[in-house]
């Protein structure tokens, strides 16, 4: 049976307002995430490969499921996807377990400027002053969320560094998913880029640990869990990019900032200072502005959307 790409051949009729609400729904999914990240019990790294292995089992299985046959070719056009996937959720997932959520979740927002050289050279996008002042007014922000955490007891700099380190390798991983996309489907990208990942935070924890740490049962439902719950946020914000705008899908994203940091508050007992707060507002409304200029250059509608987290 030839296999069946998971697109449909003619888009069903649905409410104006639905793609907006999926949107805003898989805000909430990520933001949940991220707390379930930080409250998890298996260090970082081994987590990011439970969490990693259990997404390439489920995607594989569908993939063969509905006639798909994986070839080498493909695994190579998804490598470096994989490859920055699993290192940026190993890294990603240690951060929200060493430093605040409100510190690593801004951190990780700051993508759309850590990916402006690339689309400067590679897309041909140009940068006037304003976007520099929107970026600079960003790193402003970030800089006093970062002074207001280190005031509390669960701030660490390490864990920032990690969450820097996350982000940098989650725009790896836009520019692998770009390239790969050109030939391949979103369920064969995500079923070859997934088990490339999942090597990738094997080594992770290895290296980071006296081996790999054998999960209960919980912690494989934890694991799960972690897939099945913000990985359902990436699937709805899919859909919702064939309606909306990718200005609006990146900014709609930039939820997670807020929701997360207000779930860490109020579920794991992280504090959040009037300064980390005046941060977190620069760098949303700065970050808000910088996306939407931006999108009036774009010229491909399906651009993945920024995922501050997981």
């Amino acid at each position: 049976m030839p296999y069946l790409p998971l697109v449909p051949a003619v888009r069903a009729h649905h409410h104006p307002a639905a793609p907006t609400a999926a949107a805003v729904g898989a805000t909430g999914l990520w933001a949940v995430g991220n707390l379930m990240a930080g409250a998890a019990v298996l260090p970082g790294p081994q987590l990011a490969f439970w969490r990693v292995l259990c997404g390439a089992a489920v995607y594989q299985a569908v993939f063969h499921a509905r006639g798909g046959r994986m070839t080498l070719a493909t695994f190579r056009t998804a490598a470096l996807g994989g490859v920055a996937f699993g290192g940026s959720a190993a890294l990603f997932f240690t951060a929200l377990q060493t430093t605040t959520v409100a510190s690593a979740t801004v951190i990780a927002a700051l993508q759309p400027v850590f990916l402006l050289p690339y689309a400067v050279r590679r897309m041909g996008e140009k940068v006037d002053g304003a976007r520099i002042a929107l970026i600079g007014l960003a790193v402003a922000g970030t800089v006093l969320v970062v002074a207001g955490s280190s005031s509390s007891g669960e701030w660490s700099p390490v864990g920032d560094l990690l969450a820097v380190a996350g982000t940098l390798v989650g725009c790896a991983y836009f520019v692998g998913t770009k390239r790969a996309r050109q030939t391949l489907d979103t369920l064969e990208y995500q079923a070859a880029a997934l088990p490339v990942g999942a090597l990738v935070a094997l080594a992770g924890a290895l290296v980071t640990g006296p081996g790999l740490v054998r999960p209960s049962p919980s912690d494989l439902a934890w694991a799960a869990l972690m897939m099945a719950i913000p990985g359902t946020g990436h699937l709805m914000m899919s859909w919702a990019q064939k309606d909306l705008p990718v200005t609006t899908t990146a900014t709609i994203a930039l939820d997670v900032v807020v929701l997360s940091s207000a779930g860490a508050a109020l579920l794991l007992g992280e504090s959040l200072g009037a300064l980390q707060l005046v941060g977190m507002a620069v760098v949303l409304v700065a970050l808000a502005f910088y996306v939407r200029r931006a999108g009036r250059a774009a010229a491909d509608p399906a651009e993945v959307a920024v995922i501050p987290g997981e």
